[in-house]
């Protein structure tokens, strides 16, 4: 990394950053990861790192490549840098950015990455695992296009050893780790030093941006450091998703969440009217919504009271801007269905909390089982914490429901009596087709911008 900067400085006449890389270490037996700390006290505002354009690797670079130019060129912005990144590590030492190829990895732990054996028996449970799945035959599927129409048909100049379908993922998800998008310019770019920042989504990190004035990339101080301290890069994206791209998580990730989805009922006689209303306040008759470990999630309570409403006169009760109960009956099923999901959710993993709290504590852990159970440990904690929310809403519902649609007092325990109907295993598929699986459209190997 020293070397790099160097290289930076006095190659590239880059300004001298107010960082400096150190290692760290996430737990026992945990691989180290490179990060950066102040070099000094800084205020709030203060340019920590200022990168020259010139060394910004784009799709253009990508597109312009003598090697792999054409190959380039429509396949996204990702692909794209994959490919210059490919025909770089090719040239070798020949390169003129080879500091910078130096610094990267050869991979990173994303699961599209893991044998497919490894991956269902460690995010059993975890919908992450479907989405790395999903991925993965994504850019296989891309690969095998640019193989047809570029590097099959010229093996002298494509040697196989280097452009095949697994140099090509690994490339990819190195630059999907290394590469920063870039707002102002509204490009991805791959960037020395920027893609070794760690990241954080507890909104206390910096903001790193393509700076038109100084013709540079510019990575600002949200706040004060004190000398030592690690600069984080602004990023909130769950946990799920920092795996897929980087290869890591957070623990105590704020921005990390799990998406339910939630739908009408295709037999539902009021079926139209409820869509029309939806419709109105931009939904569809199929939403996802993020479920928070600290927020309860209103509007998919909103949501899912309209769903069940089966007299038109309370459809304006449903409001999506504040918690307002419906009815009572209403109510309870709603939150009924939330707690069964929630419980099939859970029952879905392999472990339990309690063992996953004891296979973090060995330090014989791999470094792939270690990152699954801290994804699945958030995850759990998300669901564990959003079924005691719910519990806390149906507390007041003092009964059960009956036949002739009121509700009686069960005169019994209410804990126990939760307990038994929770256990219920077809609650939830009433209102729910699948909703354990995640709703996914075509991968786009460009990461949303």
């Amino acid at each position: 990394m020293y070397q790099l900067q160097s290289w930076l400085q006095s190659a590239k006449g880059m300004a001298a950053p107010l960082v400096e890389p150190k290692r760290f270490k996430a737990g026992p037996s945990s691989s180290e990861r490179v990060g950066f700390i102040a070099s000094r006290d800084v205020d709030a505002g203060a340019p920590l790192l200022v990168i020259p354009e010139s060394v910004a690797i784009t799709s253009i670079d990508a597109e312009n490549h003598p090697v792999v130019g054409e190959a380039a060129k429509g396949g996204g912005e990702l692909v794209g840098l994959a490919l210059w990144l490919m025909a770089e590590r090719a040239a070798g030492g020949a390169s003129p950015y080879a500091p910078l190829l130096a610094a990267l990895p050869e991979s990173t732990d994303s699961p599209i990455l893991w044998d497919d054996k490894e991956r269902a028996e460690q995010l059993q449970g975890s919908p992450v695992l479907e989405e790395a799945r999903s991925r993965q035959a994504a850019l296989q599927q891309q690969w095998a296009q640019l193989a047809e129409a570029f590097f099959s048909k010229d093996p002298a100049r494509f040697d196989p050893a280097t452009f095949n379908e697994a140099a090509f993922l690994r490339a990819f998800c190195v630059v999907l780790a290394h590469a920063s998008y870039l707002p102002s310019a509204e490009l991805f770019a791959l960037l020395p030093l920027a893609g070794q920042l760690g990241r954080t989504g507890n909104e206390n990190g910096c903001d790193l941006d393509y700076d038109a004035g100084s013709g540079a990339v510019v990575l600002k101080s949200a706040r004060p450091y004190r000398e030592g301290q690690e600069v984080l890069l602004n990023d909130g994206r769950p946990n799920g998703e920092l795996l897929l791209c980087f290869g890591t998580v957070q623990d105590n990730n704020l921005s990390d969440f799990l998406l339910f989805n939630a739908s009408l009922v295709r037999a539902d006689k009021y079926y139209q009217s409820k869509q029309q209303l939806l419709q109105a306040m931009g939904m569809s008759s199929e939403e996802r919504f993020p479920v928070y470990a600290d927020k309860f999630p209103i509007q998919l309570l909103a949501y899912l009271r309209l769903s069940r409403i089966q007299d038109p006169a309370l459809f304006a009760k449903a409001s999506f801007d504040s918690d307002v109960v419906v009815t009572q009956m209403n109510e309870y099923e709603v939150l009924q269905l939330l707690m069964g999901d929630c419980r099939e959710r859970l029952a879905a993993y392999k472990t339990s909390m309690e063992e996953e709290i004891k296979a973090l504590q060995s330090p014989d852990l791999s470094g792939t089982a270690r990152l699954a159970a801290r994804l699945r440990m958030g995850e759990k904690r998300i669901l564990s914490q959003f079924m005691d929310a719910v519990r806390r809403k149906l507390a007041p519902v003092r009964g059960i429901p009956t036949k002739g649609g009121g509700m009686q007092d069960p005169n019994a325990d209410l804990k126990e009596i939760f307990d038994t109907i929770e256990a219920i295993p077809q609650a939830p598929a009433k209102l729910f087709d699948g909703i354990r699986r995640w709703a996914r459209g075509e991968f786009d190997p460009d990461w949303n911008k």
